[in-house]
């Protein structure tokens, strides 16, 4: 937790795309699980492979980022990205299933507790997602639904604690799992500095060793190269209606310099989390009317101009249809002919997109703008320091 607020920190100031969330997602965590059994099975220290693997997993980082290796996401379709979500989400599932099957099939765990985490469970999950989905509602006003589904998930934990809580003080037989925090202070590592320092040893590793550390970073480049860039390209997505340009080089330079430091610290790797990712941005975006309280005569005209270029489309349009069944037009409204069936169908597709895309307005839950800034990034992760430093003993005491 230390290693992501502090990296998470300094990720934004560097990267093009502050909208991410940097976090541990489960394809780097059951890689590096991987790595281990390998280093485990060639009788390898894991902490030495691990950082060797970092060192050169950045070294490729750099020179994607040099090279611009990151244009080759442009060939990702839609399906892919897709299939991507669906991948981190089973991940996440199976992870929840695994823990509550665990409890259930564990003698040594009554089932009263079983039952109790399993209820505090579903009632966290349906929570978020009946906030979410509540911008359709009829509570309240449109602006108090967006803000309350933008913290869906902080909502949604808040009351699962709560809840949890109630049980514990209610019932005296039992009790649910919590954060482990240890004791000692902050700078202090889970098995203490003695056994295990904050930088890693490097030179504890043989010639083998160091030859598989070669290849563990060059998978691990290939495993972080789809994870980082597919996750920034569906933050990018057009339904986000961003407007700066997009940094997939920076973001990989940025990612290579996190990536050193936390592997010569023996900390787990980082790259833009899916889910939070997605939430974050989600959360900056202005739904319906949001963004248009404060609407001058400037953004009034330019509206109405934009309005009459959409008509003036539609007329054309319309001229255009006439021409090919009458065979003549005249004025400025007659438009070029096409050469051929094909460039007319495609003439006319492009004006009908934009006259339809200027004409749309805001149903009251579409979004039609996002708020970009690296400011709610480098707090996010500010604000998980503060917490280790002032509620550190609070936490280790429950």
């Amino acid at each position: 937790m230390l290693a992501t607020a502090l990296l998470g920190m300094l990720y934004p100031l560097l990267c093009g795309q502050p909208l991410t969330i940097m976090g541990a997602t489960g394809p780097i965590a059951s890689y590096i699980l991987a790595l281990r059994e390998l280093g485990n099975a060639v009788d390898v220290k894991f902490l030495p492979l691990y950082a060797w693997s970092g060192i050169f997993l950045s070294i490729f980082l750099f020179l994607g980022s040099m090279f611009s290796l990151s244009n080759a996401i442009k060939k990702v379709t839609r399906f892919t990205e897709e299939l991507f979500s669906v991948l981190i989400s089973v991940i996440f599932i199976l992870s929840a299933l695994t823990y509550f099957f665990d409890l259930y099939f564990d003698e040594e765990v009554p089932s009263g507790e079983a039952q109790a985490a399993l209820f505090v469970g579903l009632l966290t999950c349906f929570t978020a997602l009946g906030i979410r989905n509540s911008r359709n509602g009829t509570f309240f006003n449109q602006w108090v639904r967006n803000r309350m589904a933008d913290f869906a998930p902080v909502i949604a934990i808040g009351v699962g604690i709560g809840v949890a809580w109630a049980l514990m003080g209610r019932y005296d037989d039992f009790e649910l799992g919590f954060l482990e925090v240890s004791e000692d202070g902050i700078t202090s590592t889970t098995l203490g500095t003695d056994v295990r320092p904050w930088v890693v040893d490097l030179g504890d590793i043989d010639g083998a060793g160091f030859g598989l550390a070669v290849v563990g970073g060059l998978f691990a480049f290939i495993v972080m190269y789809f994870d980082q860039n597919i996750t920034v390209r569906l933050v990018n997505a057009r339904e986000h209606k961003l407007k700066k340009g997009f940094g997939y080089d920076m973001d990989m330079m940025a990612l290579c310099i996190c990536t050193i430091i936390l592997s010569l610290l023996g900390c787990p790797w980082m790259v833009s989390a899916t889910v939070p990712s997605l939430n974050h941005c989600r959360s900056l975006c202005y739904f319906g009317n949001d963004g248009n309280a404060g609407n001058t005569a400037e953004d009034e005209a330019k509206a109405e101009a934009e309005s009459k270029k959409a008509l003036d489309s539609i007329r054309q349009l319309m001229d255009s249809n006439m021409m090919e069944e009458g065979g003549a037009g005249t004025g400025n409204r007659q438009l070029k002919r096409s050469n051929s069936h094909s460039d007319m169908v495609k003439q006319v597709h492009e004006q009908a997109s934009t006259a339809i895309q200027m004409l749309s307005l805001p149903t009251g839950t579409g979004i039609t703008g996002c708020l970009e800034q690296r400011v709610s990034h480098f707090m996010i992760h500010f604000l998980i320091l503060l917490a280790l430093i002032v509620a550190r003993e609070a936490l280790a005491g429950i």
